[in-house]
């Protein structure tokens, strides 16, 4: 038998072109476990942390507290005491509270809310009515004043001549005294122009010249200034030809000229007529 090299084997089947499989290795588990704790401890520490720094700086909680029936004045005051603020939002008629007091609150009474929040207010306008006050043998100043006093508007002014009742006092009104009426209802009012001045034609006067004459008025008493006011008519036509305010007890004396035979002199005192002549 002739000896030779041994063959080497042919691999053979499917290890063929293998390499030995290598095992993964394992992470130790404890080490996971202690991270996980510690994110855990991390996030509720975190959260317990904001909770404190809220508790400490959020606003507190107040009860509002009663407010109706109190001035505006008064409940802005008791509103602010407790850290709350106050705003007009509404005014409404009502038969019991008075003018300018609370009438409602939003929020209400006795609620919890943060310390700053706004309480809207809602105030009593009063009633709707009115009386009408007597204003007759006022001055027609006083009359005006005491009417809007109470809520009610001054209507129509006529002036009538009177012989009685001094000029610029109330001679009548509509509506009559103590009627109960709607507030803001206008009251008509009558006024005094005092005794009807006398007309006289002058004598021996005649054609179409230029003519002159003396104005002498005495303001009457009142409380306030009055206007004074001298109005000449003639063909020329009608002019103001002195306007002026004077206190109570004054005299005005003016000397006026109008041309032709028909020409009129006025005097008006606020308005009103007083005096009337022809040149």
């Amino acid at each position: 038998m002739r000896r030779g090299i041994p063959r080497a084997s042919t691999p053979t089947g499917p290890e063929v072109g293998m390499w030995p499989k290598r095992r993964p290795s394992r992470r130790p588990l404890m080490p996971q476990v202690l991270e996980l704790l510690a994110i855990i401890a991390f996030l509720i520490l975190s959260y317990h942390g904001l909770l404190f720094y809220w508790e400490k700086t959020a606003p507190k909680n107040v009860t509002v507290p009663t407010v109706v029936g109190m001035t505006e004045l008064e409940a802005t005051k008791v509103l602010s005491a407790v850290g709350l603020r106050s705003e007009v939002v509404a005014r409404k008629a009502d038969e019991e509270i008075p003018p300018g007091a609370v009438l409602a609150a939003e929020p209400p009474p006795d609620r919890a809310v943060k310390v700053g929040r706004l309480v809207r207010l809602t105030l009593s306008s009063g009633s709707r009515w009115a009386m009408v006050p007597d204003v007759r043998e006022m001055s027609v100043d006083r009359a005006r004043a005491l009417l809007r006093q109470e809520n009610l508007t001054v209507g129509k002014e006529t002036a009538r001549w009177d012989d009685k009742v001094p000029v610029g006092y109330v001679l009548g009104q509509a509506p009559e005294p103590d009627q109960r009426v709607p507030r803001a209802t206008p009251v008509d009012l009558v006024v005094s122009k005092g005794a009807a001045p006398v007309v006289e034609q002058p004598e021996g006067r005649s054609g179409e010249g230029l003519r002159r004459t003396q104005v002498e008025y005495q303001v009457p008493p009142g409380a306030n200034l009055q206007e004074v006011r001298i109005v000449v008519q003639d063909r020329q036509g009608e002019r103001t030809v002195y306007r002026n305010v004077h206190h109570p007890g004054e005299t005005v004396r003016e000397t006026v000229s109008g041309e032709g035979s028909g020409a009129v002199v006025r005097v008006y005192l606020s308005g009103l007529l007083v005096e009337e002549k022809v040149m």
